[in-house]
């Protein structure tokens, strides 16, 4: 299946009439479209599917409206009324062995208070009535709505998937729609209706009612079960439009500096606290320069000086041993006199003590000596210590003038209440919608398990009741051979059920695990996939053959393993359509995002449009796809003309390169 052209006419943004060309090459497959957010991106896609569709049309929007009101707010504001508005879309296709061109015209107008609507197609230029009034019954040979999730898909699916619990929802519907499990999961039910209808016609009317009062109890609860679920997602589809809302009323609250307000008392808290700090390490220095840390500055006069001191220290004691050694020699001179020696001999020892002095107790020049206390403060080992202590009250200093340097700078940028009041008041709401919702959907949960354990409930009390009355037909040979082979038949389909799911399981894990393998980096990260048959969720198993849950790899890995899941569902579906995907990067790291645009996007399908904000495929992996892009396109808004328009462009930077 090839996506030949789409056509718009007065729809949504779109003024006018407006012709896309979509038709590819094998060669170059990939449609590239760009867009800014907001000039007509995602209303080109519904276009798509509301062609295709109609009311079942998974659209944006759709949530809260009907059909005729959503048709009515897709007529251009700027048309007439009586124009209306109209989408066609044109396609080939595969049948009995030659393509089939089917060209597909939904158009519709206000008429007072109702709106119109028009459906007419067209298989190889000649206009088919049976298709046209059977279309949605035709558009299931081509594209079945249940599998149309699997080709139209936008970036925000694949970070919604990426959560294991979202994943396996997926995995099992898919799965059910594209083996057909949910056809047998019918028939099943609808054989055990009839064993328990031919059962109650031969019942007695008490057992009759037994069984009836069973049933319409079961009735009840699985509309109410219905409402419950449709109440759900709608309440699902509020939060997460609340939580989108509130993420960006949060990043504009931090843009004006609302987080810095919600710091203001600690701010001021830290700034008193630096100021103390740094008014205590001045103080400390202070006492410092008062002591002897200047004299440190010129270090060599410093030294001299203290040699110096030393000195006259050590002058003071010679001069002290000089008096001992004259007295000692005086008591010499004495007693050698008494010893009867000569007058020449007695000046000789006079003369030669009197020199020895002189030797022995040379003195420097003279200078006033220093206490020992004093010319300790100056010792190598204390002059140390000084610059120990300088040096960290210095440097404790710079630190806490950084500190307090930016929490003044913060507490400058804290904006005046006033200025955010506003935005917080949004915040404030959107926290208090988004408890509501989120208790909502607790309670909704809670309501929905225990319908269906009522549910369960009843059903054995039903089999229970039926087995029993079963006992009492053997009177009736009729309705005993029809309950007995509607039994065995179903424990045959069940059987056949249980058999297709597990081998086709195991080739829908080895798909997925050469999907992933293909987009990951680490390829030895990943031996194996493995699909729970109960739950669907998936796990990876490693080399060593252990298991590892889904929600244990990184979010980057986990978004890439739910696009190889998309892709292997996909080929599982075993039709070759094409893959629309929006803004397929924007919700991936940079990491990631190169593995898509080189392993994925050139292989995803045999036709691939890519719609891509100036974000995204651009730059390098603009250049990367280049090789593989047939048709460009770029979505401008005209202003003068007050409608989006397509023209054969891309984003300059990016279309500079493709030209090149």
């Amino acid at each position: 299946m090839i996506f030949e052209q789409v056509v718009l006419h007065n729809f949504g943004v779109y003024r006018g009439e407006h012709r896309i060309d979509l038709d590819v090459t094998a060669e170059r497959p990939i449609v590239l479209i760009g867009a800014l957010n907001g000039s007509g991106k995602t209303t080109f896609l519904d276009a798509m599917q509301l062609a295709l569709y109609g009311k079942s049309a998974r659209c944006s929007g759709r949530e809260r409206v009907g059909y005729p009101e959503y048709l009515d707010s897709m007529i251009n504001r700027d048309a007439s009324p009586h124009q209306g508005a109209g989408v066609e879309f044109a396609f080939r296709a595969r049948a009995n062995g030659q393509d089939t061109h089917i060209r597909i015209s939904r158009t519709w107008q206000k008429r007072g208070d109702s709106i119109k609507e028009n459906l007419e197609v067209y298989r190889d230029g000649e206009h088919d009535l049976v298709a046209s009034e059977r279309w949605v019954e035709f558009v299931e040979d081509f594209m079945p709505s249940q599998i149309a999730d699997l080709f139209f898909f936008d970036g925000e699916k694949i970070e919604a998937l990426a959560d294991p619990q979202r994943s396996a929802t997926l995995l099992r519907v898919g799965i059910h729609s594209l083996l057909g499990i949910d056809l047998v999961e019918s028939l099943l039910r609808s054989l055990q209706q009839v064993e328990r209808k031919r059962k109650t016609d031969t019942a007695s009317e008490s057992d009759k009612s037994i069984l009836q009062t069973i049933e319409s109890q079961r009735n009840e609860m699985r509309q109410s079960l219905e409402l419950n679920v449709l109440k759900r997602a709608s309440i699902q589809n509020e939060l997460d439009g609340v939580e989108k809302k509130e993420a960006l009323v949060m990043a504009e609250f931090k843009r004006l500096g609302g987080d810095l307000l919600m710091q203001r008392d600690r701010l001021i808290s830290d700034q008193l606290h630096y100021q103390t700090k740094k008014i205590a390490l001045e103080d400390e220095l202070r006492m410092l320069a008062a002591g002897a840390l200047p004299l440190m500055i010129p270090t060599k006069s410093l030294d001299v000086a203290v040699s110096k001191a030393m000195k006259a220290r050590q002058n003071g004691n010679i001069d002290i041993l000089k008096v001992e050694a004259e007295s000692r020699d005086a008591d010499i001179e004495k007693f050698i006199k008494t010893l009867g020696v000569g007058r020449d001999t007695l000046l000789k020892l006079r003369s030669h003590l009197r020199a020895d002095r002189e030797h022995r107790y040379q003195a420097a020049d003279q200078t006033s000596a220093i206490s020992e206390e004093i010319l300790n403060q100056f010792s190598h080992e204390a002059t140390q210590a000084m610059a120990r202590v300088a040096m960290h009250a210095l440097k404790s200093l710079s630190d806490v003038d950084e500190h307090l340097a930016a929490v003044e700078r913060n507490l400058a940028a804290v904006p005046a209440n006033t200025e955010v009041a506003q935005v917080q008041q949004e915040m404030e709401i959107c926290r208090a919608d988004r408890a509501k919702f989120q208790a909502v959907v607790i309670l909704l949960d809670s309501e929905i398990a225990t319908i269906r354990n009522n549910l369960e409930r009843l059903q054995a009390k039903a089999e229970r009741e039926a087995e029993r009355l079963g006992e009492q037909l053997t009177r009736d040979e009729v309705s005993r051979r029809v309950i007995n082979h509607s039994s065995r038949a179903r424990e045959v389909l069940a059987n056949f059920r249980d058999r297709l799911l597990a081998n086709n399981l195991q080739r829908l894990e080895h798909s997925i695990l050469k999907c992933f393998q293909r987009l990951i980096r680490k390829r030895s990260l990943v031996h194996g996939i493995s699909i729970d048959t109960e739950s669907f969720q998936i796990s990876v198993t490693n080399l060593s053959g252990q298991l590892v849950p889904a929600h244990r790899l990184s979010a980057g890995e986990r978004q890439l393993l739910a696009v190889a899941t998309l892709w292997a569902l996909a080929h599982a579906s075993g039709r070759y359509l094409p893959a629309v995907i929006d803004t397929p990067l924007s919700r991936l790291d940079s990491k990631h995002r190169g593995t898509l645009v080189q392993n994925y996007f050139p292989t995803a399908s045999h036709q691939v449009i890519l719609l891509s904000t100036d974000e995204e495929v651009v730059g390098t992996y603009q250049e990367q796809l280049r090789p593989f892009v047939g048709r460009h396109y770029l979505i401008e808004h005209d202003e003068l003309a007050n409608t989006s328009r397509f023209v054969d462009s891309y984003f300059p930077s990016a279309f500079a390169e493709m030209n090149v």
